[in-house]
């Protein structure tokens, strides 16, 4: 099994943490043994040993990481109490926070996950101070999820924005999930387009601005069912795994099945499918 960060990169993905990680931040990942049993009311965990191994590499990478592995049935009760149904679930802990990814956070929303341990590290996040001062005048629960894909440029944006929401305010809780891997759930949710996300149960599409969607998240908790209006609503096609990953082998010209070689492969994306930042 390749390593989700190909060797050659983690040099440079090393420096890019060291440059930013200053306390030390865990990582709780989530995975289930698969029965063999075919099931067609829920997704299978195709990249639970893909998840395990990131994490792996990142402690590699910097000290400052730990991470713990959880098992959804042998650890049951202990997944009741955290809210984790989905594997595999990585659960981003620093700084009394606590943001989680469901799914490998692969392709375009592996900068956004490595953003997501910069904040937890450091506790804050770059943002405005009038979006800061918003969010610290929340007073009640927020519930955010969001649907995004690793080949959607606005799914990756939206999600370092809500990660910076949920570690400037407490109250904001963020999930997450790589919606490709999880085709059955996607129907489930009637989704067509990413990114899509919920906030307390409401529905929007498309990419967000930071002022925009802090005003949009306020609206919500007033009651005020208004949407903001937005220039653009910047959204791309829902595609699964197996879709998404014979777009990509049109696109960079691999006519055979099969993860395309690093010479076939786009400028600015590793043969691994993450994208790294910098390159």
């Amino acid at each position: 099994m390749p390593a989700p960060i190909p060797p050659q990169e983690e040099p440079r993905v090393a420096s890019w943490l060291s440059e930013r990680i200053v306390r030390r931040i865990g990582l709780d990942v989530w995975t289930q043994e698969q029965s063999g049993l075919l099931r067609t009311d829920r997704d299978t965990c195709t990249r639970c040993e893909d998840v395990v191994e990131l994490a792996k590499q990142l402690i590699r990478l910097h000290p400052a990481i730990s991470w713990t592995q959880y098992d959804l049935d042998r650890h049951a009760d202990r997944a009741e109490e955290a809210a984790v149904v989905h594997p595999p679930t990585i659960i981003v802990r620093g700084s009394g926070r606590a943001i989680r990814v469901e799914g490998l956070p692969g392709g375009l929303m592996f900068p956004m996950f490595l953003d997501i341990l910069w904040f937890a590290s450091t506790g804050a996040a770059p943002m405005s101070p009038e979006s800061r001062a918003r969010l610290q005048a929340i007073d009640q629960p927020v519930e955010i999820e969001l649907y995004g894909a690793p080949y959607d440029p606005y799914s990756s944006q939206l999600g370092t924005l809500l990660a910076a929401c949920a570690i400037e305010q407490r109250a904001v809780n963020v999930r997450i999930v790589e919606a490709s891997e999880f085709p059955v759930r996607a129907a489930q949710r009637g989704l067509t387009e990413v990114p899509t996300m919920t906030i307390n149960d409401r529905r929007f599409v498309g990419g967000w601005g930071e002022s925009e969607l802090i005003e949009q998240i306020g609206r919500v908790l007033a009651g005020n069912d208004e949407p903001v209006i937005r220039d653009q609503v910047l959204t791309s096609p829902y595609l699964n795994e197996d879709d998404a990953d014979r777009l990509f082998r049109e696109q960079a010209g691999v006519a055979t099945p099969g993860a395309p070689a690093a010479s076939d492969a786009p400028p600015e994306q590793s043969s691994s499918g993450l994208i790294v930042p910098g390159r």
